[in-house]
């Protein structure tokens, strides 16, 4: 319980600074507690190594960043282009994780496609023809929200499992075999036999 509270108050604390900060400097933070929220889950989840997961949802955001700027360059705005964006998104999501054998992590791959998504897709809608400078500043808000995230997850596993936590299952110890009785002889002849 103690590193729930831990992680959840540093979680408050760094999205008030974060946005007050945002506010004072105009930064694109508003969507702050989203990406920190992401960033905390993608440090609390154990597949695959740290640096594995970070770089898979990298690999995901990235993809997803660039489909945004194929989209704007050359489809159309109609929802044949979004069809056609999130279709080959997670055409290669799939492939990337299929091919190393989900070594990097599917969901940690999606999870960046869609934080990227999440984060942008509204202002792309509103204006796809500012796709550079508006995706950079998305881009960067949701990146400076993830790293927090990652530094509130880092810091609750630094704090320790909690008391009442379920134990990892440990192997059962081998029980050792009942000995065998001793076999009774099944040969009549020597039995003991009555005397009349």
């Amino acid at each position: 319980m103690k590193k729930i509270f831990v992680g959840g108050l540093l979680l408050a604390v760094f999205t008030a600074i974060a946005l007050w900060i945002g506010a004072a400097l105009q930064l694109p933070l508003g969507a702050i507690l989203f990406s920190g929220g992401v960033g905390t889950v993608l440090g609390l989840i154990k597949q695959g190594g740290p640096i594995v997961r970070i770089v898979s949802f990298l690999i995901g955001f990235v993809l997803s960043w660039a489909l945004f700027g194929v989209q704007a360059a050359l489809l159309p705005q109609l929802v044949v282009s979004q069809i056609i964006g999130a279709v080959v998104t997670i055409a290669i999501i799939t492939l990337i994780a299929g091919f190393t054998r989900n070594k990097m992590p599917f969901w940690a791959l999606l999870l960046g496609a869609a934080t990227m998504v999440g984060a942008y897709q509204t202002e792309f809608a509103n204006a796809p023809q500012n796709f550079l400078t508006e995706s950079v500043t998305s881009a960067g808000g949701t990146l400076i929200g993830v790293a927090l995230g990652l530094i509130v997850a880092a810091i609750m596993e630094f704090v320790g499992a909690d008391e009442d936590e379920e134990p990892t299952a440990k192997p059962a110890t081998p029980v050792a075999a009942a000995p065998t009785p001793p076999t009774v002889p099944n040969d009549p002849s020597i039995l003991p036999t009555s005397s009349n």
